[in-house]
């Protein structure tokens, strides 16, 4: 009896070191307020050691300089979304749709493309943040599944604020990367959209997370679906089904375009070729940059982004087809 009582003591312990455990990387890897450790956040970042932050700060300043306005929806969880409009100099009926990516938010990361857009390209560029980001309420990441849902509303909201003629372009970096794509196989997706641009996006979270966790030699793959039926009591998702963005494209109602880095570390150069060859969009193409970490593409060949961003204008704004005709 006393080996016995013993086994059940050791087993409580075990038990409640597993719960532990379990809650732990849930809020890790969904809650608003978690803090990453910086020993932590370094090991697994997203992006590779560069002159990033030196170039974030000027795009950033130069964004806020030009200023923008703010739009609200409310989703249908109850938060309140925030999203931003910067407005060319001369009006346009063109709008790129931008969503950032995982523990990111709308200015950080659109603050890098806001100038070619809005200023070079001369279109209009509305980007929100997403729930649990920037100035949006909400506890729990969706990784694509509610910002998919959310960013749905706000193309509604779009067409009925700017016009029923307006043309959008949606454009993702990395978990906004899945977004976009879960958005371009929906049912919902307004005919405004003309194409669609996922940047370094993933398959599943699921397929991402298992492939983190494999990469860093973590023993955790045994507690993710237990995490993962967690994530669907207290967030209302789950992880595959709700995320799948390879699904997605294999439904693709609009023109996709494909961009990866070769030397994404993060999320994975081989699942955009998973995903190029799930999509079966009237027109696709691919664009994969040597040497790019994760979301860097932009930055480490801006010729090849930008020259295969413009094809699409070409072949798909009707309004733009003369100033960016291209040989086709």
């Amino acid at each position: 009896m006393k080996k016995i009582g013993t086994l059940l003591a050791l087993g409580t312990v075990a038990g409640a070191g597993i719960c532990a455990a379990n809650n732990y990387l849930h809020k890790a890897l969904i809650s608003r307020n978690f803090e990453v450790p910086e020993a932590v956040s370094k090991f697994i970042s997203e992006t590779g050691e560069s002159d990033f932050d030196s170039v974030a700060q000027a795009n950033m300043q130069w964004m806020l300089d030009y200023g923008f306005e703010l739009h609200h929806i409310v989703n249908d969880r109850g938060h309140k979304l925030q999203g931003y409009l910067m407005r060319p100099e001369k009006p346009s009926d063109v709008y790129v749709f931008g969503s950032h990516g995982y523990r990111s938010d709308g200015k950080g990361e659109w603050c890098h493309y806001a100038k070619h857009y809005v200023e070079e390209l001369g279109f209009n560029l509305f980007f929100v943040d997403h729930q649990a980001a920037g100035e949006s309420e909400g506890e729990y990441i969706g990784f694509a599944s509610h910002e998919s849902k959310d960013s749905l509303k706000w193309l509604r909201y779009m067409v009925r604020a700017f016009g029923d003629d307006i043309q959008i372009i949606l454009h993702g970096i990395s978990m906004g990367s899945a977004t976009v794509m879960l958005m371009s196989g929906s049912d919902e997706l307004v005919s405004n959209v003309k194409f669609t641009i996922a940047d370094c996006g993933y398959t599943s979270a699921l397929d991402e997370f298992n492939y983190k966790i494999e990469t860093l030699k973590l023993p955790l793959k045994c507690l993710i679906p237990v995490v993962n039926s967690m994530n669907r009591k207290k967030a209302g998702y789950d992880f595959h089904k709700d995320t799948n963005a390879l699904g997605a494209v294999a439904r693709a109602k609009v023109p996709m375009l494909f961009i990866h880095g070769g030397d994404d570390k993060f999320v994975p150069t081989y699942m955009v070729y998973l995903l190029h060859d799930a999509c079966t969009a009237e027109y696709k193409d691919l664009l994969i940059v040597p040497g790019a970490d994760h979301a860097q593409s932009y930055y480490t060949d801006k010729k090849a982004y930008e020259g295969k961003m413009d094809e699409f204008i070409s072949k798909f704004i009707s309004s733009k087809k003369e100033k960016y005709s291209v040989n086709t």
